[in-house]
């Protein structure tokens, strides 16, 4: 199991890597069969091919932009919370959005095996 120290750098990256809209290096965090869900009941992203397709997709849409943590990242055995804020593109117009509540699960060997975005869809 991954430990609580490299789950925090891996969520870091995740914020750091599609903020400067690196997906090589984003890609490089998640298994190959993990599953995205951003935003929860609304998207499922299944697969690394899909996100660095579909997903990666909506990335360029909304670049730019960045996301970083806001507080502690809670971690319990090989998952973890992260709160999120972020400004986004939208139309053309920098937005802000959160709090973005990431739930991420880990796999055995620290790739993230599943991701689930909770936020304001509107």
């Amino acid at each position: 199991m991954p430990d609580r120290e490299s789950m925090i750098a891996s969520i870091k990256a995740h914020c750091r890597t599609l903020s400067a809209r690196d997906k090589d290096g984003w890609l490089a965090l998640w298994d190959e069969d993990a599953v995205l869900e951003d935003p929860v009941g609304v998207d499922t992203y299944r697969g690394k091919k899909t996100l660095a397709t579909t997903f990666w997709a909506l990335v360029e849409q909304l670049s730019p932009m960045k996301l970083w943590l806001d507080g502690d990242v809670i971690v319990c055995g090989n998952e973890a919370i992260a709160i999120l804020h972020g400004v986004v593109s939208k139309q053309g117009t920098l937005s802000r959005v959160g709090p973005i509540v990431d739930h991420f699960v880990f796999n055995e060997a620290g790739m993230v095996a599943s991701m689930r975005a909770f936020w304001k869809y509107d």
